[in-house]
This record gives structure tokens, C-alpha cells and sequence, in this order.
């Protein structure tokens, strides 16, 4: 039996959807990722005083800067293959265990091998949380509501990012710089006791009646082959431009703080504002743009403008500013452009995510998203490495400049391939010729 993707089933209210559990699941999601992200960002605020303590080489520093993803894109697959079958609310719970388990053991041990080991555990608790994150937020919301919750969690990611520059810099100024790893061991905690009497996985996780709700086959029973997933356009599309976004975003977390210190002659304080700003110009994006592509959607603009030029083009733009970043000299002019190359591209965390959402089963849904977090974080193992290598090769900030500019021309690539290939009601009507959602 074939089905056409215009012709979604009734939306008789066969399932109950509690809109306040909704939004409650929604918001410690939007916790979760600031969480997330504080805990990523804190290697790149103590890089300074770090590499000055243990002695540590920019080769070596970005050796332990892509350390988190040595396991990163594995456990993203297997989580995303396991929530296809299992709770994600306790997926999630055992995932932030593993990121306080890392954090206090760099506090209490702050070497080199403890904090490479630590940073590689890290990597394997926070792999699947992308993935399993809008997995989660997709069983309580149709296809057309999806881009905001998606959205406010991409806030909370470059929220933590905002809060942690200037609170962990604060620590680390006045305590010692491996404090700043308790602060953030100590926030999982709290969000695991929270979690454990909010989280709920929703009604939209797979069957006729969640079909029926949502208003799209694709959240029925039914299932098709990974390759036809894994090797569309849209997929591959949605891949380049998250790539690109993940180089850049990697850059801030690792990098950024110690090129505006070294190479642009920064104070801690200085840096740590700017690494906020960007952060900030982010969340700014993110909500603008998500409510910009929503509107455009109930006014009748395809998904594949809405969402595929909107992500594609952002990064493009991006991937220039960021090559302008690299020539302009410090200043307002620079910050400006630090804020838009680092900030406007990261959207496509967002439409990334919904773009899959809307051709992908929904019991395939967490392995696709599983998948994609996989493969867009390998630019988090690459970059820093990469980074390091050109900075160390060579003198003063030549290295940094240099980086930069690669860095441009990475990211604008992506988001070039991403407004060729992206289309994604193309794929849903292929796929929907072979999708057969079960018998009931």
C-alpha cells in the first residue's frame, strides 16, 4: 500500500496531550542543553591558566579540547538506535550521571591524563543529548508546532554558553580554575533531581493513534530502509550545513576565548564578554528566526525555504563574516562580525533537526537524529585538532588568523551545499511510497 504525503490521516483527539507537561518537559530540556553547553564551554574559559599550570602545548590543549568526541558520534548512534525502543526520559537521566561523574573527577584530580580521560567520558554522556533532546521534544509536539521547542533548546545551549563565560570566569578568578569543573558537576546533579519527577516520555512516539494526533503519517506504525534515509539529498543536505555549524561552534567552545587573549590582546574579562555576545547574538537568531520560519509556514512557504534556505543561507553568511573577523582589527567592528559569523549559523541546530522530523518515521526518528548528531560532531574532533595544529605551526597570531580563515571557508562550503541539496517535501514524497504504517 502506498501513501500520499498531502493526505494526512484525520485528526480525530484519539490521544490526550497535557500542554503543561508539554512545556514542562520542554523546559528542563532547555536546562538540559545549557547544562550542555556549560559544560563544554569551561575547557575553553580555563584554557589560559590551564595550559600555563600544566604546561600544556596548543597542540596538546587541542588534543584535549577534541578529546569529548573521541566516543561522541559512537554513543549518539547507540543512543539513537536505543530510543527507538526505549524511555528517553531515563536515557537522559543516565546520560547526566556520566557528565557529573567527569566533571568532579578533574576537580579532584587536575592533570593532564585525568582530564583527557575525564573529557573523553564527558564525550560519551553528552554524544546522544542533541539527538535524544529533539527526540524527546518531537513526542510532544505535530510536525508544525516542532520549531519552537527545538528552537528554545538551542537557546538554552548558547545560554549556558552566555552564563558560563562570565560565572566561571568569575570562579576561576577567584578560586582556583578547576573549581569551575565542580560548578558545572554540581549543576548535572541538580538536573538529574528535577528530571526525575518532571520528565515523561510523550504521546506522539509511534502508532496509529499518534498519527492520527499529529496530523502526519510519518508518526504512525511503519518503517523504511536506513539507506533510503541516510543516502536522501535533504539528508545529506541537512548533514553539510550541520557539519559547517559544529566547526564553528567548536571554535567558540575551544578556541575562541585564547585567540581574542593571545593573538587580540584581550584581558580574561574582555574575552569572557565577547564569548557572551556571541552567545547572545545566537539566542537572538535562534528565537528570531524560529518564529520567522514558523510564520512563513503557516503562510503557506515550503519547508524547503522555510527551513532549508533559512539554515543553509545562515551559514553561508556565517562562513563570511567569519573570514571577516580574521582581517578586521580588534575593535567594535571585529566583535560585531565575531557575533554574526559565531551566531547567525547556528540556527541550523534548530531547522536541522525538523527537517529530518518531517520525512523520517518516527520509529526511526531517534537513530536518524542519532546518526546526524554523529556525524556533524566529528567537525568537534577534527577542529580543535586542526586549530591547534595551524596556530602551533605558526608565529604570534599569525597562527590564529590563519585559522580563521580556513575556518570561513569551511563553514561557508557547508551552507553552499546545503541550498543545492536541501528539499525536504521531495523526500517525504519518496519516502511515503514506501512507507506502510501497520495494519490495525
Amino acid at each position: 500500500m502506498s501513501v500520499n504525503v498531502g493526505a494526512h490521516i484525520p485528526t480525530a483527539p484519539v490521544l490526550e496531550r497535557s500542554t503543561a507537561r508539554a512545556w514542562s518537559v520542554t523546559f528542563m530540556l532547555v536546562v538540559l542543553a545549557l547544562v550542555n553547553w556549560a559544560d563544554k564551554a569551561v575547557l575553553g574559559l580555563v584554557a589560559v591558566p590551564l595550559m600555563d599550570d600544566l604546561d600544556v602545548s596548543p597542540s596538546q590543549y587541542g588534543l584535549l579540547a577534541s578529546s569529548i568526541y573521541f566516543l561522541f558520534s559512537l554513543s549518539a548512534v547507540g543512543a539513537g538506535f536505543l530510543a527507538n525502543r526505549r524511555s528517553v526520559k531515563w536515557l537522559l537521566f543516565i546520560m547526566v550521571a556520566l557528565w557529573s561523574i567527569s566533571q568532579f573527577s578533574i576537580w579532584l584530580a587536575p592533570a593532564f591524563g585525568v582530564i583527557l580521560l575525564s573529557r573523553i567520558l564527558l564525550g560519551l554522556g553528552e554524544g546522544p543529548s542533541a539527538g535524544l533532546s529533539f527526540h524527546a521534544a518531537g513526542q510532544w509536539f505535530r510536525d508544525n508546532e516542532r520549531n519552537i521547542p527545538i528552537a528554545l533548546q538551542n537557546v538554552g545551549a548558547f545560554g549556558g554558553i552566555a552564563i558560563a563565560a562570565p560565572g566561571l570566569t568569575w570562579v576561576i578568578s577567584n578560586h582556583d580554575w578547576h573549581w569551575a569543573f565542580f560548578v558545572v558537576g554540581v549543576a548535572g546533579l541538580i538536573w538529574m533531581a528535577v528530571w526525575y519527577f518532571v520528565g515523561k516520555d510523550g504521546p506522539y512516539s509511534g502508532g496509529s493513534k499518534a498519527a492520527s494526533t499529529s496530523g502526519s503519517i510519518f508518526d504512525g506504525d511503519g518503517r523504511v530502509p536506513y539507506r533510503k534515509i541516510l543516502l536522501s539529498r535533504t539528508y545529506i543536505g541537512t548533514v553539510c550545513v550541520g557539519l559547517a555549524a559544529y566547526w564553528a561552534l567548536a571554535i567558540v567552545s575551544a578556541w575562541l576565548p585564547a585567540f581574542l587573549r593571545k593573538a587580540q590582546g584581550y584581558t580574561a574579562q574582555g574575552a569572557s564578554t565577547i564569548v557572551m555576545a556571541v552567545s547572545l547574538t545566537a539566542i537572538f537568531f535562534l528565537i528570531t528566526l524560529a518564529f520567522a520560519t514558523q510564520t512563513m509556514m503557516k503562510r503557506g512557504v515550503s519547508t524547503r525555504v522555510a527551513r532549508g534556505v533559512v539554515a543553509a543561507g545562515s551559514v553561508t553568511l556565517a562562513g563570511a563574516f567569519i573570514i571577516a573577523s580574521a582581517l578586521i582589527p580588534p575593535g567594535a567592528l571585529q566583535t560585531i562580525a565575531l557575533c554574526i559569523g559565531f551566531g547567525l549559523g547556528l540556527v541550523t541546530f534548530t531547522t536541522g533537526a525538523t527537517l529530518i522530523s518531517e520525512f523520517v518515521p518516527v520509529l526511526q526518528r531517534g537513530a536518524a537524529l542519532g546518526i546526524y548528531v554523529a556525524i556533524i560532531t566529528l567537525s568537534g574532533v577534527i577542529c580543535p585538532t586542526v586549530f591547534g595544529a595551524i596556530v602551533g605551526s605558526a608565529s604570534g597570531g599569525d597562527g590564529y588568523l590563519e585559522a580563521f580563515v580556513v575556518s570561513g571557508v569551511l563553514v561557508l562550503a557547508g551552507g553552499i551545499a546545503g541550498l543545492f541539496l536541501i528539499n525536504p517535501a521531495r523526500e517525504a514524497a519518496r519516502i511515503s511510497l514506501m512507507f506502510e504504517p501497520a495494519a490495525t
